[in-house]
């Protein structure tokens, strides 16, 4: 017959000082296990004694930090946390759908488990696991999204520990080659192969505005101040409301829709489109034998105004605010450089030392102004 522990709940591990003394135990309230080795400690029954305090002032409530008990509030599951975050937080968010959708993953892996359950460790070992079948940038965003939820619970006192998602690092996920833009000719070959007016007159104004295309179908007459040269983009990606200046060929295309319903573009029932237009731009890109990024085609469209807003004199703080993007980085990315000759046209602007601003090619012979 075994024979009984004297002191449960003690551990012992041996190192190059000698035998070091450590106490195990499950809160009682919180439901977290307590695993730690007491500095100081010399035997076995002085062990006993410490754990039995810690216990007594945990089953109170009492938190001593010179026991290392934190406080994590009362004990909930993960994922009745994550239901709670998609519930307040996420359904006023313009990423519900895909919070809810990238969920699954999250509450499969971490079913059952307290939110004090989960350690930096188990979370590197469900990036590991989600990583063999997924790309990395996924696997990023169901970090990024378990990081939320520990952070949401934290600010709405239903967990004081520490957030595990923040211990563990992102993939480093390289940016992929630009999807590039398209050249006017090819816009226009494009809108040739687009029958309906509305439709073709929506890809004429992302054309000349850049502007998403929830931006464009959520348009409404009330947004539109023409003899200003103006529109409102209400509630748009980021969540800056902002007036934004438009070219006098949008405020045309503006004009000519009919005034059937409070949107601007809308179908001949005066309902507004919701969706589909990406599809016919992509059909009607297919049809001109032009090709598409993969992807979110239409913003291909985003991508072709910024360039040549660039490429024909314009100034990338105005690309930024025209844009609508809260920081650089975006517009750059989305921008193309001009081609040979254009980038060849823009340097020769630039002013010799003696004050005289062109240089041209004549017959070989460099001529200057």
């Amino acid at each position: 017959m075994a024979k009984r522990k004297k002191y449960n709940g003690i551990f012992t591990v041996k190192g190059k000082n000698g035998i070091s003394y450590g106490i195990d135990y499950v809160h009682p309230q919180t439901g977290q296990r307590i695993r730690k080795i007491l500095k100081g400690c010399t035997n076995e029954a002085d062990a006993f004694e410490k754990r039995s305090i810690e216990l007594a002032d945990a089953a109170r409530g009492a938190i001593n930090k010179a026991y290392g008990i934190r406080s994590r509030g009362a004990a909930i599951l993960f994922n009745d946390m994550v239901d709670l975050y998609l519930k307040n937080w996420s359904a006023d968010n313009k990423d519900s759908r895909t919070d809810r959708f990238r969920s699954v993953r999250l509450k499969d892996f971490f079913k059952g488990r307290l939110m004090s359950d989960i350690t930096p460790f188990l979370v590197e070992k469900f990036k590991r696991q989600m990583a063999k079948d997924r790309s990395k940038n996924t696997v990023d965003k169901w970090l990024s999204l378990g990081s939320q939820v520990f952070e949401k619970a934290r600010a709405w006192k239903k967990y004081n520990g520490e957030n595990p998602f923040l211990k563990v690092d992102r993939f480093r996920v390289k940016k992929g080659k630009k999807p590039g833009s398209l050249s006017p000719g090819q816009v226009h070959a494009i809108m040739e192969q687009i029958p309906h007016s509305v439709k073709r007159d929506m890809v004429e104004f992302c054309y000349n505005t850049g502007w998403r295309i929830s931006e464009i179908t959520g348009l409404q007459w009330d947004d539109v101040k023409p003899e200003e040269g103006k529109a409102w983009i209400v509630d748009p990606k980021n969540g800056n409301t902002v007036d934004i200046e438009l070219s006098d060929r949008a405020i045309e295309l503006i004009l000519k829709q009919d005034r059937n319903c409070p949107f601007v573009f809308s179908h001949k029932n005066g309902k507004p489109y919701k969706t589909g237009i990406p599809a016919v731009f992509k059909n009607a890109a297919e049809k001109a034998g032009i090709a598409l990024p993969p992807r979110k085609a239409w913003h291909i469209l985003r991508r072709t105004w910024a360039s040549m807003f660039l490429q024909n004199g314009g100034d990338v703080e105005t690309l930024r605010v025209l844009g609508n993007w809260k920081d650089y980085s975006m517009p750059m990315w989305y921008a193309d450089s001009a081609d040979s000759d254009r980038k060849r046209e823009i340097l020769n602007r630039i002013p010799k030392p003696d004050g005289r601003k062109k240089t041209e090619m004549a017959n070989g012979v460099l001529l200057s102004a």
